[in-house]
């Protein structure tokens, strides 16, 4: 049960932002402050939000397909360790650290460690 509802919370967020992403790149850039610097801005916006869209998709199916569960941990792992390491990297050698990428970086280290533990849980049913 309970890994039913981290996977549709996190199914939910990251489809939803996903979606957003793909289809309408200037809004989430508004809403994550990033500005268009080069043509290769849509395609990389949308190349990365298709992923979280495909994520999040791949976090839902997962509620009633039993053997995706751990692939879907495992992915969430990854990405958010991965984002962890590099806000971190920034927040010491940019100063980025702010009140959006404050929020921005517990979200994931939230996600992360629920991911992690559940991923790692011993008696995980396949």
């Amino acid at each position: 049960m309970l890994d039913k509802v981290f996977l549709f919370i996190f199914g939910i967020e990251w489809l939803g932002f996903g979606v957003i992403g793909l289809f309408f790149p200037e809004i989430i850039s508004n809403w994550i402050g990033i500005n268009q610097t080069s043509d290769f801005y849509l395609s990389e916006t949308r190349a990365w939000y298709s992923f979280f869209t495909i994520l999040g998709m791949m976090s839902l199916i997962s509620i009633y397909r039993i053997r995706l569960r751990k692939k879907v941990y495992l992915t969430f792992c990854i990405l958010m360790g991965s984002f962890l390491i590099g806000r971190t990297i920034s927040f010491l050698l940019d100063s980025s650290l702010g009140t959006g990428t404050a929020i921005t970086f517990v979200n994931e280290f939230v996600v992360f460690v629920i991911s992690y533990w559940r991923y790692t849980k011993r008696d995980f049913i396949f």
